[in-house]
């Protein structure tokens, strides 16, 4: 296993402001994955997984800053943007599962899965349970801002905050723009879909398994108040294969403000995906 760890710095691009999205009636499964482009002869496939309270409009604007001939697709699970009717889930197995079928729907290609904060873990959980399927699994799997599954971080459980202390802490955090935080309509739309994200996120159980058979590529903010290098670093143990973290400026939202140096990075590593 080789590992080693960059520090990276970038010019800081603009964070996309969630916007209000109109009522959608229930889709079929198959929604959860948002084809984001779709070249006409891909050569891999990146399937990306937004943090908790996020949608697949997280990685719009990816596709200009990664090869045009991988396929970029996002999930978007129930609660949000096109979605925003259904009931979002409170379980992360109700959220693994119907992304392994919206996977299995797609035409056969190598892969790799992105996922930030929550969506490390659900991405994670997505290779592991494709492995105990003996379904096709990621060439690689890139993580961002969550410590290793494994490590206990002393975080404590956001999902159990009242909305103010919630609040108070996204704002810290950088995860929600101050004129979203004061649009008491748009929060009454955030709140239930962010709580029912954290609660999925903080009731996963880590069970011990065999390290994956793909590399792990990690990216962490050197000033995110929710990671630890060596938390980040932990990540090597889940892998068999390759390891690299990388250490960019910012805080828990770095993937915003690092977001050329972080895929210039991905592009790279996506070289050897097969």
């Amino acid at each position: 296993m080789t590992s080693s760890v960059t520090s990276t710095t970038s010019m800081t691009s603009p964070r996309s402001v969630p916007a209000k999205t109109p009522t959608a009636p229930a889709l079929h499964p198959a929604s959860w994955l948002v084809p984001l482009h779709r070249p006409e002869r891909p050569r891999a496939r990146l399937v990306c997984v937004p943090n908790a309270g996020g949608g697949a409009t997280t990685f719009r604007g990816w596709a200009d800053l990664l090869p045009g001939d991988v396929e970029l697709w996002a999930v978007r699970s129930p609660g949000r943007e096109t979605r925003i009717s259904e009931k979002p889930l409170h379980r992360l197995s109700m959220i693994v599962d119907p992304v392994i079928d919206g996977l299995s729907r797609l035409d056969p290609l190598p892969f790799a899965l992105f996922g930030h904060s929550m969506g490390a873990l659900v991405s994670f959980t997505v290779t592991r349970r494709l492995r105990s399927r003996g379904l096709p699994g990621p060439g690689r799997l890139f993580v961002s801002g969550w410590n290793a599954p494994h490590v206990r971080d002393g975080m404590p459980r956001l999902g159990q905050l009242g909305d103010e202390d919630l609040m108070r802490v996204l704002h810290r955090l950088d995860g929600i723009p101050p004129e979203v935080i004061g649009n008491a309509e748009l929060m009454s739309l955030i709140m239930p879909v962010l709580r029912a994200d954290l609660n999925a996120a903080e009731s996963y159980v880590h069970e011990e398994e065999p390290p994956l058979a793909c590399p792990i590529s990690v990216f962490g903010g050197n000033g995110d108040p929710t990671t630890t290098a060596a938390g980040l670093g932990a990540w090597s143990a889940q892998t068999g294969a390759a390891f690299r973290l990388r250490l960019l400026p910012g805080g828990h939202f770095f993937i915003h403000t690092q977001r050329r140096a972080m895929l210039r990075a991905i592009r790279g590593d996506l070289g050897t995906c097969r």
